[in-house]
């Protein structure tokens, strides 16, 4: 009887962890697609060339002249990627990728 708890107990954890694993991939992806479609409406509409997403690594220089956008806060506990497009004191267009804590609810 131990035995079966036990492998319920299991099931179900490695259930829940799949689940968030999912849901965190599809908000991933939400934002990317959001950040995508902003930044290429402005580049339209300013007649710049779409750029390339770039990771952020610790310790880049963000040359930021005029911010064009930034990701909405998550609510989903864990780290989720984050967009920002920007023009720099050039005038070129820049989109950067980074990671930030979404707002988890459960937290309290």
């Amino acid at each position: 009887m131990k035995t079966t708890r036990s492998a319920i107990a299991v099931f179900m954890l490695f259930s829940a962890l799949s689940t968030n694993a999912h849901s965190s991939m599809q908000a991933n992806e939400e934002l990317e697609r959001s950040a995508k479609d902003a930044t290429a409406r402005y580049a339209q509409s300013t007649k710049k060339p779409m750029p390339e997403v770039e990771d952020y690594a610790y310790g880049i220089k963000l040359d930021v002249s005029k911010l064009v956008y930034v990701s909405p806060n998550v609510r989903q506990c864990g780290s989720v990627n984050s967009m920002m497009s920007y023009e720099d004191s050039k005038g070129e267009l820049h989109m950067v990728r980074y990671l930030v804590n979404g707002e988890c609810i459960n937290s309290r």
